[in-house]
This record gives C-alpha cells, sequence and structure tokens, in this order.
C-alpha cells in the first residue's frame, strides 16, 4: 500500500504543472460571477465591487497571456506596460492576494526550503514561494525598481533563476534633481526598448498618451475621492480602502483603474449628500485614526471589527496620498521618472514625516498607527522619528507590530490588548481638550 508521503511526491509535480489552470478557471468563473452580479445592490459601496470585477480581468488577462505579462515590483511604471498591450503582475501583490486565499503559508514554506532567509520581507518570501510552487501567471521577464527596497532586486534575480527569463532593474535615484530626474528618464527609455526587442510588442505614441491620459485621470479621481473624506459624512471604512494598492499603483495608466476610482468618487458623493439631505449626525465622539503602512492581507477582520465595533474610523491612509503631479504626454519618460522619485517612500525620511504630518492636519486625526511588519527595515527604522516628530504636534503614535503575509505572527490578543489601551489614552484626551493638536506630547505609545 502506498505511504502517503510517497503520494505526496508522486502528485506534487502533477499538482504544480495545474495549479494555473486551475487558478485561471476560477478567475474565468469569477468574471462571469461579476458580470451577473455587477448590477445587484447590498449594503457596502456598490464600487467596491467594480474594484473586485476590474482586479478578476487584469488577472485574468495575466494568466491567459504570458508572453505579455511581466513580473513587476512595486513602482514599476505600469503605464509603460499598459501602453504596450502588456500586463503587470506585481509579486508583492499577488503574495497579498495569495495570503487572501490562506496559501501563504505553504508559500513561506516552500521559500524556506529553497534556502531564502526567514529574516526578510514575508511579501518577498511568500512570492519567491509561489514562484518555486507554479502558482503565479507565467511571464516573459521580471522587472523591478530600487525603491522601495533592496529586497525588489533581489527577488527578481532568485526569480530569474527559477523561471530562466530576463531581468530588467531601475535604478531610481535618492535625489530629486534634473540630473536624477534624466538619469532615470534615459532608463525608462531603455526600458521601453528593451521590452519591445524581448516583447514583440511596438511602443506606439498614440497608445503611449492614452495610457499617460488614463493615468492622470486615475489621479484626478484619487484626488477627489480623498478630498471626499475629509467630510465626517464619508461612509468609505480605511479598512477597505487599504487595499487600494492594486488599482491605484499596478492598474494605473489603463481604463479599468479609471473606472473603479471613477465608480468610487461618485458614489462617494451621492452617498454624503444623501446623509446630508436625511440630516444624518456623524457621532462626534469617534476616534479618527491616520493609518500608516500597509494591514494583514491573511483572513482576519480585526480592522473591520476596529471600526464596527470600537467608535474608530481610519480616516485616510498613507498608501493613498497623491504625491505626485499631473503627468506630461508630451514629456512621458520625465514625468514618470519624477513621479517615481518623489514618492515619500523614497529619498530622505524627512520628506515622508512631513507628508504625514500634513496629512494628520488635513485629516484632523487624533492619533496614528503604524503597521510595522516583521522584516521591513525600511518602515521599522522610520518609526522612532516619525514618532518623535509627531508627539511634538500632539498626535500620539502606536507601532503595532505584525505581519502583512504570515499570519503565524498575528497574535490576537497582543493586538486587541495594545489597540484598547491606546484607543482609551485618545478618548481621554479627546475628554479634556477640544484641540489636543500642536502641542507638546509625550504620551506616544511605541
Amino acid at each position: 500500500m502506498i505511504s502517503i508521503r510517497k503520494f505526496k511526491v508522486l502528485i506534487d509535480p502533477f499538482l504544480r504543472r495545474i495549479s494555473p489552470i486551475l487558478f485561471k478557471e476560477l478567475l474565468r468563473f469569477l468574471m462571469i460571477y461579476h458580470f451577473f452580479y455587477r448590477g445587484n445592490k447590498k449594503k457596502g459601496l456598490i464600487s467596491l465591487n467594480v474594484q473586485t470585477r476590474v482586479g478578476v480581468k487584469h488577472l485574468y488577462n495575466t494568466f491567459t497571456h504570458p508572453k505579455r505579462t511581466i513580473w513587476t515590483t512595486m513602482f514599476v511604471p505600469s503605464e509603460i506596460l499598459f501602453a504596450m498591450g502588456l500586463y503587470p503582475f506585481c509579486l508583492e501583490i499577488g503574495a497579498a492576494l495569495f495570503a487572501g486565499i490562506g496559501q501563504s503559508s505553504r508559500g513561506l514554506l516552500e521559500a524556506e526550503s529553497y534556502g531564502v532567509p526567514t529574516d526578510i520581507c514575508s511579501f518577498h518570501r511568500s512570492a519567491i514561494g509561489h514562484v518555486s510552487r507554479n502558482l503565479f501567471p507565467k511571464n516573459i521577464l521580471q522587472a523591478a525598481t530600487t525603491t522601495l527596497c533592496d529586497n525588489n532586486t533581489k527577488t527578481t534575480k532568485i526569480c530569474e533563476s527559477m523561471t530562466g527569463k530576463e531581468t530588467i532593474v531601475l535604478d531610481v535615484p535618492y535625489e530629486a534633481d534634473d540630473y536624477s530626474v534624466n538619469y532615470l528618464a534615459k532608463q525608462l527609455e531603455d526600458f521601453t526598448k528593451r521590452l519591445e526587442i524581448v516583447t514583440g510588442q511596438k511602443m506606439r505614441q498614440e497608445a503611449f498618451e492614452r495610457a499617460i491620459e488614463y493615468s492622470n485621470q486615475t489621479r484626478e479621481k484619487m484626488l477627489e475621492i480623498n478630498e471626499l473624506r475629509k467630510d465626517p459624512h464619508s461612509p468609505l471604512p480605511g479598512s477597505n480602502a487599504l487595499g487600494f494598492m492594486f488599482p491605484g499603483y499596478l492598474l494605473i495608466g489603463s481604463p479599468l483603474s479609471v473606472e473603479f476610482f471613477a465608480s468610487l468618487a461618485a458614489e462617494l458623493r451621492e452617498k454624503i449628500e444623501e446623509s446630508k439631505r436625511n440630516n444624518r449626525i456623524p457621532p462626534k465622539d469617534i476616534i479618527r485614526i491616520l493609518w500608516l503602512e500597509l494591514k494583514p492581507y491573511f483572513n482576519v477582520d480585526f480592522l473591520t471589527k476596529l471600526e464596527r465595533d470600537q467608535g474608530v474610523r481610519i480616516v485616510f491612509e498613507e498608501t493613498n496620498y497623491v504625491y505626485w503631479d499631473a503627468l506630461d504626454p508630451q514629456k512621458p519618460y520625465e514625468s514618470l521618472a519624477k513621479k517615481l522619485i518623489t514618492s515619500h517612500y523614497n529619498g530622505p525620511l524627512e520628506r515622508r514625516i512631513e507628508v504625514t504630518k500634513r496629512l494628520a492636519r488635513e485629516y484632523e486625526v487624533d492619533g496614528v498607527i503604524v503597521f510595522s511588519t516583521w522584516g521591513c527595515r525600511r518602515n521599522n527604522a522610520a518609526v522612532p522619528a516619525l514618532k518623535r516628530e509627531l508627539n511634538k504636534m500632539g498626535y500620539p503614535l502606536l507601532s503595532l507590530d505584525g505581519d502583512c503575509v504570515d499570519d503565524h505572527n498575528y497574535m490576537p490578543g497582543q493586538f486587541s490588548t495594545r489597540i484598547e489601551g491606546f484607543l482609551e489614552m485618545l478618548r481621554g484626551r479627546k475628554a479634556t481638550t477640544t484641540s489636543p493638536h500642536y502641542e507638546t506630547c509625550a504620551a506616544g505609545v511605541a
């Protein structure tokens, strides 16, 4: 009688071969489902269904067109890829998506067996594991930027050893000056030329201008949404908005991104106006939170419970801040280079601190929470400076240690204890002062 271990050894190669096919068929089913479901109304925001639908459509394209699929890391300009008829598949976003369907543990174990250290970012470890398990769509090459961290280039190089496909690295300068913009713009031009050779897809000027226009339309709608969210009648939960990196970063430059953000902006405006017409009064004792970094993407609902049951509203998220100017279709490479370089995640920490302080003021928050994921040295090293500068202005900061992908690092008891203590302190401050900001505060929580 065959043992279970031998059976697993025999069946594993078969499962690796058919996994992409099964996932593609699942995406096909979801596309059909959302086509018929999109007109149905439910209690939540209808536009969030649009986000799911456009996301499923894009993922289906990546699994269906392997010769036009490019594996990317965060901040590789999707505008260039969409203009050439290519489909970006971001490795970090892929890791988050697979965490949402309960596959992170297997990906992390696979990466560990491959020799990947356990003390680096779980987004990258998980992505490497999924590549090894053959779960991601087939691709024609990998592309990475040197921002947010150096794990980007290392991960894509490891993927190169698995796929045998070329890796292109875009070196994003630290300084935001004319020399840096020209340096990166030249890289982007060379990147486009190399894509033309490898993929056989040509960059047409009119298609590039159209992608730039889609990107600018998305930007305008994101700005509109961000302004609407300052209204206390805004119904958008921050727990949902923390998932906007897919349409806001990966899909930007495509009509799919415009479709989602236009739908969301219109629905938020309608809901806010309806709430005001019906004389609904937002609760005055609500705790307003600015959220820094990301969230856990595996199946855990502590953020939903936080906003639903504990009188908290995440009024804005650092990831949704629109920091870049409108792109110039006549100077697309220079515009995209400037967009990459001026990100508050790139360059000196002072840039990120100033953005955080500005958001705290504009959204009139009571406190700030930063989700400090294990292995993210870039963010964890910045937390003390962020805390110090925010405390000077009267904004307490809670650094919440956890993991975005690895559910083994989720400790619900510790999360609840720290959040409850932080909220209790914020409520005490609200009860004793009507204008808590711009004071020196030594009570920040680390």
